[in-house]
């Protein structure tokens, strides 16, 4: 093993530990909390609070949102040093704000349900008596803003934590031999998605009473849910800081970070698979604003179904209706599962610089914005059909030939995302013959980076405009039109 393959030596920070045993316990904590804060939106918020399904959209958008600032916290643990160092102080800040997030979604009420009586939950309100309309708690979906933004703040120190995390595991990519290189990456997203697979199903499991649209007699309760998250992000703390060794800086980077990311996206292998990762995932997350109270109202779907769902996948089309519908969502996730990957291996080939997490983050930002953004596209295409879930429950067949229309509308939008593959250098091999070319292009750079504050700023604003009564008729927020 030669020595310029096996130790690449950081400049002004040695990571004398963190063996990559620590980095995975941390990982799988990290996923574990974050997937778990994701997977309540379908049994709390479209089931028990019943909350239209442009908002159900809107909190899955939202409560990611955090993902796509992943390129500002990277450049926060790169450049500002707490007490001398970069990477642990933001892991436990980072934890300690999903504890107080999760802590405050444990002791703070959720309220009734939007039902109070469960059998009329799948019938239309026009087909109610006068005393069944008075069972229906009509506040309730006004309820599920501020656990929205809980969430989102929960996510939040999630991402700044791994922003610390990621830091450290691509200094210890680096030093891998290039045969091996993303070895430690590999095994730590292994971790990764495992535990949210345990995540999944311990959500469906402690959510499937009744309220929150399942069959059993008894659950554990959203408060309780959030109880479990907070005291891991509590327990964590301590690993965060004593599993992971770093020495004190000392001096600086040799150059700003701004200008490190500017001359960075100059770069044509870099504008190339920003565009990549960012049009690739807008494209492809385009989906269909209604498809949880589809799953809710038509298909029936219990949130046991939906966490048992993740860890059977394979088995899919040979189980019942509810199973089957699962089907599909979930085999989506396999080529972002793996875009996830190949992207983190692109980025290890890349000199970081001294900017370990700013150069993961800017790849996962690249990727995560285009997310939120797709929402926002989603919202708008769907606001010209009648598929809100009022609709859904009349379920005649007009209702049915308009979500036909926008699931076409969907899958032919997400067809077309492969066509930006071609933005890709095919082997290793190609991407070090254009980084040996070294070409560059000032306007693409300026491109990239004004395409990607656009949709930051654009997702963040529309997805805002969703939540309240006197902006969510807006065209642009998924309304229908005030």
């Amino acid at each position: 093993m030669e020595a310029p393959e096996q130790v690449k030596k950081n400049s002004y920070a040695e990571v004398k530990s963190p063996n990559v045993e620590n980095a995975i316990s941390l990982g799988q904590r990290e996923n574990g909390a974050s997937a778990t804060i994701s997977g309540v939106v379908y049994a709390a918020l479209n089931n028990y609070l019943h909350m239209s399904a442009t908002l159900v959209a809107t909190a899955v958008a939202l409560i990611q949102f955090p993902r796509s600032l992943r390129v500002f916290t990277g450049m926060l643990t790169d450049t500002v040093p707490i007490f001398g160092y970069r990477r642990r102080p933001y892991i436990v800040i980072g934890w300690g704000m999903t504890f107080l997030s999760c802590f405050l979604m444990a002791v703070l009420p959720l309220g009734d349900p939007y039902y109070g009586d469960q059998s009329i939950a799948d019938l239309d309100t026009a087909e109610l008596t006068p005393e069944q309309l008075a069972t229906i708690d009509t506040d309730a979906p006004n309820r599920g803003i501020k656990m929205i933004i809980l969430m989102m703040f929960a996510n939040f120190g999630t991402v700044l934590a791994y922003s610390g995390f990621n830091g450290t595991m691509i200094e210890i990519s680096q030093q891998e031999p290039a045969h091996l290189r993303g070895t430690a990456m590999g095994d730590c997203d292994v971790v990764f998605y495992w535990f949210a697979v345990v995540s999944a199903f311990f959500t469906g499991l402690g959510l499937n009473s009744e309220d929150y649209g399942g069959t059993f007699s008894w659950s554990v309760g959203f408060n309780a849910i959030m109880g479990v998250c907070a005291a891991t992000s509590l327990i964590v703390l301590p690993f965060c800081w004593w599993c992971i060794q770093e020495e004190r800086v000392t001096s600086g980077p040799s150059k700003s970070v701004y200008t490190f990311l500017y001359e960075l996206l100059q770069r044509k292998t870099i504008y190339r698979y920003i565009a990549f990762r960012f049009f690739y995932n807008v494209m492809a997350m385009i989906s269909v604003t209604s498809a949880s109270a589809i799953q809710s109202t038509w298909a029936g779907v219990e949130p046991i179904n939906n966490g048992i769902a993740t860890m059977l996948a394979a088995f899919l089309t040979m189980l019942g209706t509810q199973w089957f519908w699962l089907g599909v969502p979930l085999l989506e996730k396999i080529p972002f599962a793996a875009t996830d990957f190949v992207g983190a291996l692109f980025m290890l080939e890349v000199d970081s610089e001294d900017f370990e997490a700013t150069l993961f983050g800017l790849a996962v930002t690249s990727q995560r914005v285009g997310i939120p953004f797709a929402t926002v596209i989603t919202k708008s295409i769907d606001g010209y059909f009648d598929i809100e879930r009022e609709y859904i429950q009349q379920d005649d067949h007009h209702v049915r030939s308009q979500v036909t229309y926008a699931y076409l509308i969907a899958y032919a939008v997400n067809l077309l995302a492969i066509v930006f593959v071609v933005l890709l250098p095919r082997q290793k091999e190609e991407l070090h013959r254009m980084q040996r070319d070294n070409a560059t292009n000032k306007i693409m750079g300026i491109a990239t980076i004004c395409v990607l504050i656009f949709a930051l700023a654009w997702s963040l604003m529309t997805n805002i405009l969703s939540l309240f009564d006197s902006t969510s008729c807006l065209r642009i927020a998924g309304g229908s039109g005030c």
